[in-house]
């Protein structure tokens, strides 16, 4: 019966069968050594000429081959032991060997450093080296930490459909597709019908893929990314979702430490610094600081760009100690019509987005939830109440003051592991050049660069 690679270190002295990939081949002499890997680890497996059938076939084994082995685990001689794995203390003298699958000759060394089209272009393969697998590995857990936190919370997970009648934000960013025959849309975020849960669940959460369809090409922007969602009812205003929010990454933060140590290990980082509160500013101070400390004019602006966002995060390292920082009061202009106005100041919303090293991890904030209050909102924005009929019916009928968050679970990855670009933490990217192969026919002057 086959066992785990990472379960050898238990099994001295007997025999055991093992399946995985051939990671690489060498041969000393008339010893040929592999490492083999698998799903829990990889260790090192020994062919001699004691054996002649198994010795000739793994003469023939290349990297990327599938196999399956049987064979003694012993201790690796003294002074020959590899620090670097788990299994490092122990190898595998193969007596039996099955080729389970063949692998054509790597078009390039798995190990070198690969430009991002090149991993992009042959990305079914170069997922399969250490550093992705890691990358993954971590992005696996934050989604695990994100679930467990809101289901401890008492959050009941929903699934939220992709394809919507009318575009959630209100605006032009949207994939438009035909639907028999009428017009729909790729949901550019699960908003609608996690506050309709609400009135059903009280809180609830989803994790899902949203749609944007902005002309983008940077470091920071996909077309179609996954959303990390949660919303729940009877809060009093913004700041509990801050809190929240705060409480969740802390868990996700205390999770990853726990869980992907040797993740974080290999790229050489440690956790990112998070206090029980995240410091917090107004858009407006935000915007005071970065004009009186760093020179940047940006006052009455609605929103920072992508150079205010690095400078206040640096603001935030420096006086707080902090990687993370929460800007609030978004101009009503700037957020979407379901968004509640600070009563203090109408002009002004109860809303924040996260700030995490320099980028936007997260939007969130308290939701209108008066029906009449939110249909006048609506057609303040030149809107037909109408067209938004099936989501305004959970209105009409007790919706208590609510409010809720998303997190673009690529941009949380990428920041956890100082990425250069977004791409490197997306599963198969979608974007402006490509949907898995490159679009040659997207024309280089409609490309928006930040």
């Amino acid at each position: 019966m086959r066992i785990l690679i990472k379960d050898i270190v238990n099994k001295e002295s007997e025999s055991a069968e093992l399946m995985g990939w051939v990671s690489v081949r060498r041969d000393h002499g008339k010893i040929i050594f592999i490492d083999l890997r698998d799903r829990s680890g990889a260790a090192q497996v020994v062919f001699t000429p004691a054996d002649k059938k198994v010795y000739d076939l793994a003469q023939q084994l290349r990297s990327e081959w599938a196999i399956a082995i049987k064979g003694k685990i012993n201790r690796r001689p003294k002074g020959m032991e590899n620090p670097k794995l788990e299994t490092g203390e122990f190898e595998i003298l193969a007596e039996e060997l099955i080729v389970l699958a063949q692998s054509e000759e790597l078009p390039f060394d798995l190990d070198s450093e690969i430009a991002l089209e090149t991993f992009l272009d042959w990305q079914p393969l170069v997922l399969r080296t250490e550093k992705n697998r890691n990358i993954f590995r971590i992005q696996a857990e934050i989604v695990w930490a994100f679930r467990e936190f809101l289901k401890n919370k008492g959050f009941t997970e929903i699934q939220i459909p992709k394809i919507v009648a009318q575009a959630t934000e209100g605006g032009a960013n949207v994939f438009k597709l035909d639907y028999f025959e009428r017009s729909a849309y790729l949901a550019q975020s699960p908003q609608f019908y996690k506050q309709i849960m609400v009135g059903v669940f009280e809180r609830v959460f989803t994790v899902g893929n949203v749609y944007r369809a902005e002309e983008h090409s940077t470091t920071r922007h996909l077309n179609e990314y996954t959303s990390l969602d949660f919303e729940t009812g009877f809060i009093n205003n913004h700041a509990d979702i801050m809190t929240l929010e705060n409480e969740m990454l802390i868990y996700i933060v205390n999770h990853l430490s726990k869980n992907c140590a040797k993740e974080f290990e290999f790229f050489g980082l440690k956790s990112p610094k998070i206090s029980e509160a995240i410091p917090s500013l107004k858009l407006v101070d935000a915007q005071k600081i970065l004009k009186e400390k760093y020179g940047i004019d940006c006052l009455g602006e609605p929103d920072l760009d992508p150079q205010g966002e690095r400078k206040i995060c640096e603001y935030a390292k420096e006086n707080f100690d902090s990687d993370f920082i929460f800007i609030t009061h978004y101009p009503a202009e700037k957020r979407p019509f379901y968004t509640h106005p600070d009563p203090a100041e109408p002009s002004l919303t109860r809303s924040f987005d996260l700030l995490f090293r320099g980028v936007e991890i997260s939007t969130g904030g308290q939701r209108i939830h008066n029906y009449s209050m939110l249909v006048e909102s609506i057609e303040k924005r030149g809107l037909n109440p109408e067209n938004f009929s099936f989501y305004l019916q959970a209105f009409k009928y007790g919706m208590p003051p609510e409010g809720g968050a998303g997190i673009g679970l690529e941009r949380l990855t990428q920041k956890f592991l100082n990425l250069e670009n977004i791409r490197e933490a997306t599963l198969f990217p979608r974007d402006l050049h490509r949907i898995d192969i490159l679009l040659s026919s997207i024309k280089n002057e409609k490309i928006k660069n930040e």
